[in-house]
């Protein structure tokens, strides 16, 4: 799902987006020239390898996501938000997912059998 920059205004956009076994819902604002607030929340699970006996289960999601979309470089600096940059005047809602599913795999994930053991 592909939403152009300019078509973001001051009102909050609703958007939903499901892919597999996870929701991707939230708003989109205008929050300040050139940048986009994005406010979501992601749940539902996806399917990791334990990182101790390898096998593989799903990890219950409940994240809140909350931060800015950049229509190109960004050069600027914000400490209360993270700044993700596109750089073709299209916020990429599925991009923005994938993102942060890898993100959520790259930490460290034991079922519940080994934490069990631990």
């Amino acid at each position: 799902m592909k939403i152009p920059f300019r078509k973001v205004g001051n009102t909050p956009q609703d958007f939903t987006l499901l892919k597999d076994k996870t929701t991707f819902k939230g708003t989109l604002e205008h929050f300040k020239h050139g940048l986009i607030m994005l406010d979501a929340h992601l749940e539902g699970a996806i399917n990791l390898p334990c990182d101790i006996c390898a096998e593989n289960f799903d990890t219950i999601l409940n994240e809140e996501l909350k931060f800015l979309l950049s229509d190109g470089i960004f050069n600027g600096h914000d400490e209360d938000y993270d700044v993700v940059e596109f750089l073709d005047g299209m916020i990429d809602i599925d991009e923005v997912l994938s993102s942060e599913i890898e993100s959520l795999k790259s930490d460290y994930h034991s079922c519940e059998e080994c934490k069990k053991q631990n």
